[in-house]
């Protein structure tokens, strides 16, 4: 009789546990993600990041679609035969008002390439889509400092979700930026502003296009996803006029690009001699566009180089460049020397501490100081960095976050008698109106990534 009982328990377990795979199999979790086990599984290499599409399959978005399909194979072909890889893995997020996945997520860039060629756009006529959520999606499931691009012809029905987008940004440290070939015709409604925070705060940009267009921004893609990419300056402008910003070159710099998007945009490069530099004498024009302006410096000459924008509206000014600096950075409430005891983010109004690690820092190269900048390129606070002897640890001195959206950009002296020379990160803290618990996270600074 016991075995009888134990036999009936045994196979109600059975049936219970066959049942229960069945409802997992058909749950939203498996029927959304491709290769979900695999990018759990897998090792990641230490400052590895991930090439995020997040694509509007609305019908009106089938130009668009047959572009990116051709410019992902030529971009995957350029990642795969670089020697540093900048990628280790894929993302795919298709959205359609009211769906958004299947989700996919590999390793595999044939894999990448079919489930982009699979994507079918269809219905339509209801501008606002449900954009905002599949972002949130896509930086939840990318590494650290990844890229993340957004085609879209439409503004955000679910602007509801920013908050928690520019928290994943600030946690996670990457860059978005915005591919539009249309906007719903409304800049000022609360679901395209959304684009417009979410590219600000990830020191990414926004991008409108005519939709025979979007090629020559993947072209752009294809050149700029590189290892070792570091924010040299990012600024939002809010009117249209002309403005001159200087940058210091060191030798570690091996290119950098300017990229501006807005109204007419007008970029001069000025090299430390004063000289103008065009095409003839370095300069690629890698996009020239009526709103959009990109241009590439490969070997600069180190010194104090200018910069001068000029648009017709309110515009943003992206700086990146190539170098062998890579950093770690956290916040604590302490003076500490364990990154493992700081935070990715400070507490607001209270006193703060900066504890940074800089990799491949050739002496007797050092940093003398960070400085708090606005998102407008003012500067907030100066505030001194102390090398602990016999390391590349640095601690800034205490002080207290400002209480609005800031950059952190740390002033590189390539030796001890030389004039400042310094790299923007790509960090930008966001403001609290609530005590946070310390959790230990130290994070990644690497490339354009950033925030």
């Amino acid at each position: 009789m016991m075995v009888r009982r134990i036999n009936y328990v045994l196979c109600i377990l059975f049936i219970f546990v066959c049942s229960l795979f069945v409802v997992c199999s058909g749950s939203v979790f498996a029927r959304n993600y491709y290769g979900i086990k695999e990018a759990f599984e897998e090792d990641i290499p230490q400052g590895a990041s991930t090439l995020a599409f997040v694509f509007d399959i609305t019908g009106s978005m089938y130009d668009d679609l047959v572009q990116v399909i051709e410019g992902a194979a030529r971009i995957l072909s350029t990642i795969l035969a670089r020697r540093e890889k900048a990628i280790h893995n894929y993302v795919l997020v298709p959205f359609h008002d009211p769906d958004i996945g299947p989700v996919t997520i590999t390793s595999d860039p044939d894999l990448f390439q079919r489930h982009l060629k699979e994507l079918y756009v269809q219905g339509g006529g209801d501008c606002p889509e449900m954009s905002i959520g599949a972002i949130k999606l896509a930086l939840e499931v990318s590494l650290p400092s990844s890229h993340i691009y957004v085609f879209t012809d439409a503004s955000s029905k679910d602007y509801y979700l920013l908050n928690d987008v520019l928290k994943l940004i600030q946690r996670k440290q990457s860059q978005i930026v915005f591919v539009m070939t249309g906007d719903c015709g409304n800049h000022s409604h609360p679901g395209y502003q959304a684009y417009e925070r979410i590219a600000s705060t990830s020191s990414g940009q926004v991008f409108h296009l005519m939709k025979s267009d979007v090629d020559e921004v993947l072209n752009f893609v294809r050149v700029s996803l590189q290892a070792r990419k570091v924010n040299l300056f990012a600024v939002d402008r809010k009117a249209g006029d002309l403005k001159e910003f200087e940058f210091d070159v060191d030798g570690s710099l091996r290119e950098f690009t300017v990229s501006v998007s807005g109204e007419s945009p007008v970029v001069t490069v000025i090299n430390s001699k004063g000289e103008v530099i065009d095409q003839s004498k370095g300069l690629f024009e890698l996009l020239n566009h009526k709103n959009i302006s990109i241009v590439n410096i490969k070997d600069p000459e180190p010194g104090r180089w200018k910069l001068r924008v000029n648009s017709g509206g309110a515009h943003t000014i992206r700086a990146t460049g190539l170098s062998k600096i890579d950093f770690l950075h956290g916040f604590s409430r302490q003076p500490t020397e364990n990154l493992k005891e700081t935070y990715h983010r400070p507490l607001k109004g209270a006193p703060t501490y900066l504890l940074v690690n800089a990799t491949d820092l050739p002496e007797p190269a050092t940093f003398k100081n960070v400085k708090i900048i606005d998102l407008e390129g003012n500067s907030l606070q100066n505030i001194p960095l102390h090398r602990f002897p016999g390391s590349n640890l640095f601690n800034a001195t205490k002080f207290f976050p400002p209480d609005e959206y800031f950059y952190l950009k740390f002033y590189h002296h390539p030796s001890l008698n030389h004039h400042e020379d310094y790299f923007e990160l790509s960090l930008i803290i966001l403001k609290y109106g609530q005590i946070m618990r310390m959790t230990p996270e130290p994070h990644s600074l690497q490339g354009s990534h950033g925030p």
